[in-house]
């Protein structure tokens, strides 16, 4: 086989074996570029991923091309060499390109807003689907609302798409508008939050100008809304809000919406809302896994221009596991912490840098171990002494794992005080427990549906 079939033959199996998401992150750009038995010679398109490949995937690359070579190939060596255009697959490939001509037409076309009414938001050109890192934890919500793109009005309308704060659910709303705006800049799209369209509808009252607003939002082609978690408990919005889903809805206009939680546990929403709001494709999206937070890490480091090593990169993506955006200011922090010290980033320096955040305890406005005690126990019927307990029946061990998991992810806290809240369990225990329900959220859809349940009730009170 020629090298190029080779590589190409190496690079399947490996997207079997690896998450989509480190695939895709970190095998973009490589190429098999020589063979001299027992040694192989790949490029790779920086020093970052040099070293990365040395440390975390040498072994499985070098067991695949042994197979592909008939254990002709023993040894492997890494050279940077200039990256390639994008991968073979059709995976999503993370961009550095600057913003296009259509991402301008963006710009200029979604300001649907006469001067006297609140102007509507704009889209970022930068939130593509390409820039987009997929993992198990969003690749249902990419999926749909890649299918919304392609086919607006007929697949999945309308499409909710609803998570926790700084997941990714205005990404995807963004890379929708971008996506149609590119195939069609004269496309009538309206991208406002929820909370403008309650101000505007308000402001139509008081200045007596109705029939303006209603034209504004019933005569386009595509409404994207943020945050309909907003509708809760205002009578008045809900009510035009339902007349106008209505209006677009009968003449097959797409319909795009975000919450930041299921529709069905806003509270005090309509039911005949909450019914139309279903009608469609209703698409979680969970906190990152590991694998993703790494990929998003370390594309972010190589965005900024930063060889990071691998080491405190995995510090960060280990240590801020609740949503997007607090990683991403974890590593600008470490990066402009470091960079005022005339340093490049090591493990101490980045510990120094978030010192912080880390441990800081249960976070302002989140929920508390008590009540997560209490929702989960409830909802696996035992008790608050066996889920503190030490019995090893898997019905007492899986509902405790998810516990540990949830005190991580929805309280903020270290290991140590989940461990003291939980009885003095040591802090290795509540790292393997809240492991094992990371790892498993990837590949077990009856586990993710069982946390989206108790966040659910969570969420509502």
């Amino acid at each position: 086989m020629e090298l190029d079939d080779i590589w190409q033959a190496a690079l399947g199996e490996l997207e079997v074996a690896l998450s989509k998401a480190n695939y895709t992150t970190w095998f973009r750009g490589t190429r098999l570029v020589d063979i001299q038995p027992p040694q192989a010679v790949i490029s790779v398109p920086s020093a970052f991923v040099k070293k990365w490949f040395e440390k975390r995937y040498d072994q499985e690359i070098l067991k695949t091309l042994k197979k592909l070579t008939d254990g002709a190939v023993t040894h492997i060596t890494y050279m940077i060499g200039a990256p390639l255009p994008r991968a073979h697959t059709t995976t999503p490939q993370p961009t550095t390109h600057a913003p296009s001509p259509v991402s301008q037409n963006a710009q200029a076309s979604i300001d649907l807003t006469p001067p006297n009414t609140m102007t509507t938001l704009r889209l970022r050109p930068e939130y593509t689907f390409d820039s987009f890192i997929v993992g198990s934890n969003n690749r249902l919500a990419y999926a749909a609302c890649q299918a919304v793109a392609q086919t607006p009005g007929k697949m999945h309308n309308p499409l909710v798409v609803y998570g926790g704060v700084g997941l990714g659910k205005t990404h995807l709303v963004h890379a929708i508008g971008n996506t149609l705006l590119a195939h069609n800049p004269k496309l009538k799209l309206l991208y406002t939050s929820c909370e403008d369209f309650a101000n505007d509808f308000v402001q139509s009252i008081q200045s007596k100008k109705s029939e303006s607003f209603k034209k504004k939002y019933r005569s386009i082609d595509v409404f994207l809304v943020d945050d309909i978690q907003f509708l809760s408990r205002k009578e008045g919005t809900q009510e035009e809000f339902f007349h106008t889903f209505n209006a677009l809805h009968q003449n097959d206009r797409q319909i795009v919406m975000t919450s930041d939680r299921i529709p069905t546990a806003i509270p005090d929403l309509e039911g005949r809302l909450s019914s139309r709001f279903g009608m469609g494709m209703v698409a979680d999206i969970q906190p990152p896994d590991l694998e993703t937070r790494l990929a998003i890490v370390q594309e972010k480091a190589t965005r900024a221009g930063m060889d990071i090593d691998p080491d405190v990169l995995s510090f960060i993506a280990e240590s801020f596991m609740s949503n997007i955006r607090e990683l991403e200011g974890a590593l600008n922090k470490v990066i402009a912490y470091c960079q005022l010290q005339g340093e490049q980033p090591t493990l101490d320096l980045a510990r120094a840098a978030l010192k912080d955040q880390l441990g800081a305890g249960v976070k302002k406005g989140a929920t508390t171990p008590d009540k997560l005690i209490d929702i989960v126990t409830r909802h696996f019927s035992i008790t608050k002494e066996e889920i503190m307990g030490k019995q090893r029946n898997r019905r007492f061990v899986h509902p405790r794992h998810i516990l540990m998991y949830l005190m991580r992810l929805e309280c903020g806290m270290s290991f140590p005080q989940i461990g003291d809240a939980l009885g003095g369990k040591d802090h290795t225990t509540i790292m393997h427990g809240s492991g094992v329900i990371e790892k498993e959220l990837g590949r077990d859809d009856e586990l993710r549906e069982e946390l989206g349940s108790i966040r659910t009730i969570l969420y509502a009170k």
